[in-house]
């Protein structure tokens, strides 16, 4: 089930104790907040998790997406914990698809923001010719009517993710035209310079069979100040769906690393 929601505010959802690292999570397009599910039930005993909803998506599906917009909300979402929270308590910002992107043009737009970033399945870089498969999956959502695409969305989803998973995605809803506002406001925009920019840590994460993201890997890989890869086996592009336990794996890592880091510099 879908975990309980702390704080008031309808953008995102707070679990876990307070004064304990922070991590943020930014879901794909199309998708919610509840798309981290198994990540939060994991992580909440012992770490403060955020996710949130983005512009066109979730509780805003309203509001059309832009960048600026989604930057905007990810950045109000933690001014709203570190109101409350220790300077030395670590921040983890975590991203899949159009989040690893959202993370990214944050991150360049406010270096500190975060001691780590994990960008899962978001190693294409959305300019040139390489634009084009995101203005075509674009056009894909619009011209296809959204009941059944939802319809297909949710048939795959029940089949790949069962045992209560693929309902609840399900249930909390596919936004179909905030994720073509999604795609069309990345197509063009470069994300590498962005990612070099960023000071801190980065961990890359892509599905060992995510064929659309992990050509562009190792240039990400070079792009990044301290970066490192990590291949989930058998994973496609939603590996933290695909593999949540290795996937959750790799976000208490991160933290562990960030709180080492924290203790050294302090």
């Amino acid at each position: 089930m879908e975990p309980a929601a702390t704080g008031t505010d309808p953008r995102w959802t707070v679990l876990g104790p307070v004064g304990a690292p922070l991590v943020v999570f930014i879901h794909p397009t199309r998708m919610n907040r509840t798309f981290w599910t198994p990540q939060l039930e994991a992580l909440a005993p012992s770490i403060r998790v955020l996710a949130v909803d983005l512009p066109g998506h979730g509780r805003l599906e309203p509001e059309r997406f832009t960048l600026a917009g989604a930057v905007a909300v990810v950045q109000a979402a933690i001014d709203s914990e570190r109101a409350s929270m220790d300077e030395a308590v670590p921040t983890v910002i975590v991203g899949l698809s159009l989040g690893g992107y959202v993370a990214m043009a944050l991150a360049a737009e406010a270096p500190g923001i975060a001691d780590t970033l994990v960008l899962a399945g978001s190693t294409a870089e959305p300019t040139g010719r390489r634009a084009h498969p995101f203005r075509v999956l674009a056009l894909a959502y619009d011209r296809t009517h959204h009941l059944a695409f939802d319809r297909l969305t949710a048939a795959f989803v029940r089949r790949r993710y069962p045992g209560g998973l693929g309902d609840l995605l399900v249930t909390s809803g596919f936004a179909s035209r905030g994720g073509s506002d999604a795609l069309r406001s990345l197509a063009g925009e470069p994300f590498l310079p962005r990612l070099a920019a960023y000071p801190g840590t980065v961990v890359l994460v892509n599905g060992q069979r995510d064929v659309a993201m992990r050509p562009g890997e190792r240039r990400f890989l070079a792009t990044s100040r301290r970066g490192r890869l990590v291949t989930l086996p058998g994973a496609y592009h939603l590996s933290s769906l695909d593999r949540p336990a290795e996937f959750t794996a790799v976000v208490r890592s991160a933290v562990a690393e960030a709180v080492e880091s924290r203790r050294q510099a302090g």
